[in-house]
């Protein structure tokens, strides 16, 4: 269960065993450890702690800040929904950054692929389609 404790400034949550939320002298590997024992609101620290570094690898990647923030977006849902198989062979901001690297290039590959690709047209739907269309047979409905 999550609650607050007051500070000056704000409201700032913190874990059933009191810990801020906002701890940054947590490692990596302990706040993933928490995480995965299901402290999820600790997994904000870990968001705090990549924002910008992710931030620069999506918008050196896409060219497009508003792309990038989705790329980040995605690259925390899909870190979070894997950290179980984050192995610890790298450190943890490596295996994160790598996520937010992929998804920002697959998101070029798309953009490339919808670029490249050509456009479609319906020659049935233009008039002279029709027309060809038509059967060489009576009309029905005139005889």
């Amino acid at each position: 269960m999550k609650e607050f404790i007051f500070s000056m400034h704000s409201l700032i949550p913190v874990d059933s065993v009191g810990t801020s939320v906002h701890d940054s002298t947590l490692s990596d590997e302990e706040v993933v450890t928490r995480v995965r024992a299901g402290d999820r609101a600790l997994y904000e620290v870990i968001m705090r702690r990549y924002n910008q570094r992710l931030f620069r690898i999506a918008r050196a990647i896409l060219h497009d800040d508003d792309e990038a923030e989705d790329v980040i977006q995605d690259a925390y849902v899909r870190a979070y929904a894997s950290l179980d198989q984050f192995a610890g062979r790298s450190k943890f901001s490596t295996w994160l950054s790598r996520i937010a690297a992929y998804e920002a290039l697959s998101r070029v590959r798309k953009r490339a692929r919808i670029k490249d690709r050509p456009a479609v047209t319906y020659e049935w739907a233009t008039p002279r389609g029709v027309d060809e269309m038509k059967s060489s047979q009576p009309d029905p409905e005139a005889q």
